[in-house]
């Protein structure tokens, strides 16, 4: 079953400076200060026997009970899945507690990729060929236990400078008929947004679009509204990097953005689903253009 429809309660911008106890509170978990505030969680970084973690739990405000047991329900789904994986690029569980409904979660050091490209950009070639294959590696593990994460973006990466970690699993579910819409609008293949059979090739999709970003400065699609996915194809990669970058001199760009992955970014971002790339390939390739660093 796909996630619940949206709550009424809207999504508000944590602040990482106010403390944040939870009404109900669980033995062992010290709840310390509020990171995020989604439509139905309150993700809380506090400490669980004197290690530093993450913990997820129900909103407060929502009153609902019906609502509350959808929530619920949602938190132990996501927590139970990341039980069945094990990857230096997946974020692990510290623990599940059933009641209250708690996901607490291992404190992934660095920032988000999104705060990283904000400050920075873009990432050189080999930078971001070395946080693909992490994060390809990571969905292949996925997809060979038949896992899809559904919402591979920016903001659901933390990196560290050297790990890359895929975060945020509250939308992953297994391949096959989904309703459309799931997902984050601009990161999201287009098969997922129609709806229909989805496979292992929207995570790849997704990750190519956060490579896109990483490499050239900008997203695929620009649109402020609706779903351009379905109606457009993306520049290729490489002249995008060379409109924003360079004044549209293409080889100045191929200086910048080696052709191989271009090439594979591109692949990625195919409108047919069976002409992208496995997270296989994806990972392999992207490893060879790291080079040295990636067999570190």
């Amino acid at each position: 079953m796909d996630p619940a429809p949206a709550s009424s309660v809207e999504p508000q911008a944590a602040d990482a400076a106010v403390p944040h106890a939870f009404a109900e509170a669980v033995p062992g978990l010290a709840p310390g200060v509020l990171l995020h505030r989604s439509r139905h969680a309150d993700t809380v970084r506090g400490t669980w026997g004197g290690r530093a973690v993450v913990a997820k739990r129900i909103r407060e405000d929502i009153v609902d009970p019906d609502e509350r047991q959808r929530a619920a329900r949602g938190i132990l789904r996501e927590g139970l899945l990341l039980r069945r994986v094990s990857h230096p690029s997946i974020v692990r569980v510290a623990r599940l507690v059933e009641h209250p409904a708690t996901l607490v979660l291992e404190l992934v050091p660095g920032r988000s990729m999104r705060e990283e490209l904000r400050l920075r950009r873009r990432l050189p070639a080999r930078e971001a060929a070395s946080v693909g294959w992490q994060l390809a590696e990571a969905l292949e593990h996925l997809h060979r236990r038949w896992i899809l994460h559904r919402d591979v973006k920016p903001a659901n990466i933390v990196y560290d400078g050297h790990r890359a970690v895929l975060i945020d699993f509250h939308l992953a579910k297994e391949p096959g008929p989904m309703r459309g819409g799931a997902g984050t609008r601009l990161f999201t293949a287009p098969e997922q947004v129609r709806g229909g059979h989805v496979t292992a090739a929207a995570d790849v999709w997704g990750l190519g679009t956060v490579l896109y970003r990483a490499v050239s400065g900008r997203l695929p699609f620009h649109a402020t509204e609706g779903h351009p996915q379905l109606t457009e194809r993306p520049v290729p990669v490489l002249q995008r990097l060379a409109d924003s970058r360079f004044g549209g001199d293409l080889r100045r760009a191929e200086v910048d953005l080696p052709r191989e992955l271009a090439s594979l970014v591109d692949r990625m971002l195919s409108t047919h689903p069976d002409a992208r790339p496995s997270a296989a390939e994806v990972a392999a390739t992207l490893r060879l253009i790291a080079g040295s660093d990636a067999a570190a």
